[in-house]
This record gives C-alpha cells, sequence and structure tokens, in this order.
C-alpha cells in the first residue's frame, strides 16, 4: 500500500468539501474533488483513487447511486465507500450497505471520529491488497496446474491404442470419456505374434496420483526384451494368470512408501482359431455379445493386484466366433449416476447392449456416450473397449 492514500472527496458544496480536504492534506492525505456522483465517476475513470468519502444527498447523482456504480464498474481494485448523511434510522443504513457503503459519518463531522474511520478504511483495503496479491499466484498456480494436468491428459492418452484398429480377422474400438484431464483407468490392444494381447487397468484413487500409477502399468507392457520374457513363455504366450502374477509381485515391493492398486483383466485371444483366456483381477466381469442377442460373461472375480505378494489367480477360457463382441469395461459406466442417484448397473447396460447387438460399433459408442450423458461419473472415467471378429 502507498504511503499516501488517495481519497475523493464528492460533495455539493464548495465550503465542505475544501474544509474536509484541509483535514485530510494536514493528515497526509493526497485529496482530489468532485461536485456531484456523476462528476466523481469521471475522475475515478481517470485517476486511481483508494477511497471515496461522498455526501449522500447531492443533484445530478447522489451518493448512493454513485456506491452502486462504483461497485458496478470499477471491480480491478478495491475502493473503500464512507458515506456522509444526518439520516440515522436503521432503515436508511441499511439502504446504504446494499448500495455498496463500507461506513457512514454523521453530519457534521467529527475530525477525531473521521480520523479513525480513515485508519479503519486503510487496513481494510490493506487487507483486501494482501488478498487480492494472493489470489492472483492462486490463479497463476491454478493456470500452471491446469498446463501440467493438461500436459498429463495428453501423455496419458498417447498410450492408449489407436481407434478402429484391425488385425486379421479382428477389429476392436473403444470409448474413454475421463472425468477430469487423467483418470486412473488405461487399457491397450496389441499384437503378439498369433495372437492378440490386451488389458484394461483402473487403479484405485483418482486424479494425478491413480494416472501415474496407471502409466507405471502400461509400462510394463511396452516393447524391449524384457517385455518379451514377460509376456513370451519360450515359443507361446505366457498364460495371463501368470502375467498377473507377475505385475503382483512387482508391485507389492515391501521397499517403496507408494501404496496403491488396481483392478485388471489381461487376456490373448488366437487370431486363427478365435480361441481365448484371460484373467480377472477385481475388474468388472467381461462378457461377449452373440449375433443372436444372448451374453455370456467371463471370469469369475479374483483379487485386486498389488495387494498381497502371495495370491494367485486363475484363466478364463472363451471362444470368438464371427458377429461375437468381447467386451470389456470399467466401472465408471456401471456407477454413472442419473439426476435422481440410480446407478447405470449392470443389468440396464446388458439390456441396452441387447438392443443394439445389430448395430455397427461406428453407432454404438456414439449412442451410449449420449445415453450416459445424463449420468454423472461420480469422479470416474468412462471407459469401454469392443473387440469384435467379423471373419477369420
Amino acid at each position: 500500500m502507498p504511503h499516501r492514500q488517495r481519497v475523493l472527496i464528492v460533495d455539493d458544496s464548495t465550503v465542505y468539501r475544501r474544509l474536509l480536504g484541509s483535514m485530510l492534506g494536514k493528515w497526509g492525505y493526497e485529496v482530489l474533488e468532485a461536485v456531484n456522483g456523476a462528476a466523481a465517476l469521471d475522475v475515478l475513470a481517470t485517476q486511481p483513487v483508494n477511497m471515496v468519502l461522498s455526501d449522500w444527498e447531492m443533484p445530478v447523482m447522489d451518493g448512493l447511486t454513485l456506491c452502486k456504480e462504483i461497485r458496478a464498474r470499477f471491480q480491478e481494485h478495491y475502493i473503500y465507500l464512507i458515506v456522509l448523511t444526518a439520516r440515522e434510522s436503521v432503515d436508511d443504513l441499511a439502504l446504504g450497505f446494499e448500495a455498496g457503503a463500507d461506513d457512514f459519518l454523521s453530519k457534521p463531522v467529527n475530525q477525531s471520529e473521521l480520523r479513525a474511520r480513515l485508519h479503519a478504511g486503510e487496513r481494510i483495503l490493506e487487507l483486501e491488497a494482501t488478498l487480492a496479491a494472493r489470489n492472483a499466484r492462486l490463479r497463476e498456480a491454478l493456470t500452471q496446474i491446469e498446463s501440467d494436468l493438461q500436459a498429463a491428459a495428453q501423455l496419458q492418452r498417447s498410450v492408449l491404442p489407436g481407434r478402429r484398429m484391425q488385425y486379421d480377422g479382428f477389429f476392436a474400438d473403444w470409448l474413454f470419456v475421463p472425468s477430469a484431464y487423467v483418470s486412473g483407468d488405461i487399457f491397450n490392444l496389441f499384437s503378439l505374434d498369433s495372437h492378440l494381447g490386451f488389458y484394461c487397468v483402473d487403479v484405485a484413487g483418482h486424479g494425478v496420483g491413480a494416472a501415474m500409477m496407471s502409466l507405471a502399468v502400461a509400462r510394463q507392457f511396452l516393447h524391449g526384451r524384457a517385455v518379451e520374457r514377460f509376456l513370451f513363455d519360450g515359443d507361446n504366450v505366457t498364460a495371463p494368470h501368470e502375467v498377473i502374477r507377475i505385475l503382483n509381485e512387482r508391485f507389492c515391493h515391501d521397499d517403496t512408501e507408494i501404496v496403491s492398486y488396481f483392478t485388471m483383466v489381461y487376456g490373448v485371444i488366437d487370431i486363427n482359431t478365435g480361441e481365448g483366456k484371460l484373467c480377472q483381477a477385481g475388474h468388472p466381469t467381461p462378457f461377449i455379445t452373440h449375433p443372436n442377442g444372448t451374453i455370456t460373461q467371463i471370469g469369475s472375480g479374483g483379487a485386486p493386484v498389488g495387494l498381497l505378494a502371495s495370491l494367485s489367480w486363475e484363466d478364463a477360457t472363451f471362444t470368438l466366433r464371427p458377429g461375437d463382441r468381447l467386451c470389456l469395461y470399467s466401472d465408471g459406466i456401471t456407477e454413472c449416476e442419473n439426476p435422481q442417484h440410480e446407478q447405470f448397473g449392470q443389468a440396464r447396460l446388458e439390456s441396452w447392449l441387447q438392443r443394439h447387438v445389430p448395430s455397427p460399433l461406428d453407432a454404438i459408442f456414439p449412442a451410449l456416450q449420449e445415453k450416459l450423458v445424463g449420468c454423472a461419473p461420480k469422479s470416474r472415467a468412462i471407459r469401454w473397449r469392443w473387440p469384435t471378429t467379423y471373419h477369420y
């Protein structure tokens, strides 16, 4: 705050303006003058002012109207408003506060009281300036955080598979709608020689921590010799339950302070026969929709990954035939709530899918997203992936 506060005195009486100006000048204030509210607004538009000392009743524009105009027009910094009046009723004071006045002084003005009110106004202005500076720093920090989150979201999306992918007789597509910039959901579909590998992961928790953990899981499946030894057992692909076991072993470290776990489905499909295996580790149960409208669930639960080092899992087998669709999803879909706080749920999901079995995937995903638009995802990402066969 500057040492010399600039005060605008607004009064239609030249004598009273000069009297007040003389007092304020002796106390170290820089004084400006205006004959009414309209003239005061002209001064405020061209001169920085910290406080306004205004009479209530004036021609052209009175003090209350001036207060309203100041609050409406000048919001880049706070101006402390003191209204001078001979009125003393509670209703009049209430009108003044509603108009934006900060304080009142009775006329004729007592010098000691005026000086005390001005000092009180200075303290308020100092607090306002401190708050404004802190808010500016917060806005800068928020801008930086949003920029960092956007970069993190781009990084997370960069490891997702391409849309409308085709592998020999298989076609795959997906829907991913994060509830925020980033989420703990990650998934992929990739070639393993004569097989297709796929996984869906949902890390416990939300936000950046969960997103970084999901990227750590995705990193385990990046190409390289270590990954080849991880996903291949000699000339054959590693059984899904063994892949889950290895991941659990890697993420159950006693020497780390990071405590997190994730649900997951990992599986492989023989692209020549359509025969597949998957392992379910606490993730929502995958299912196959058949051309005749029936649904077959695959898997029987299993514990999440990263909770205990000595857990084991089992594989579930399935076969994809022409027209079948293997569906993997997150609980962000089933836990979506409508305005009545009813979850979309497993039953609604299956019923909706049965009605849309004849529809192509290009039509299903937009329709599903539109269906969920009226639902709140409870801070969860909506994730859906759908590998499908159409010929061998």
